[in-house]
């Protein structure tokens, strides 16, 4: 099974669970900064599309801090609250994802 494969569950189920909240990490507050939208990591996001990229970016999410300022970014640079339907399968995604990103770093190195 390759790694899209293996993206795609999760994929259908946040595709199902839409609009999404989350909130930035750091890295994304600033994009919106440079984009001229000053939020910060206390900002609210809504999800509104997602995207199975398979290894090359991994799910990709469509978020906006109000409807005029859209980004596109990874699941791994949104922070879920625990109330969050799929909270669970969402922080083991986001764990795998952030390992299998560092492993193809350091085999890049070499």
């Amino acid at each position: 099974m390759d790694i899209k494969e293996q993206y795609e569950d999760l994929t259908k189920k946040l595709q199902n669970a839409l609009p999404l909240k989350a909130y930035p990490i750091r890295e994304l507050v600033q994009i919106f900064r440079d984009k001229g939208n000053p939020i910060t990591i206390k900002n609210e996001l809504t999800i509104t599309s997602v995207y199975n990229s398979g290894d090359i970016s991994g799910i990709m999410c469509v978020v906006s801090e109000d409807k005029e300022n859209v980004i596109a970014c990874g699941l791994t640079h949104l922070i879920f609250q625990p109330g969050c339907p799929l909270y669970k399968e969402i922080v083991e995604y986001q764990k795998k994802r952030i390992k299998r990103i560092k492993k193809l770093q350091q085999s890049e190195l070499n």
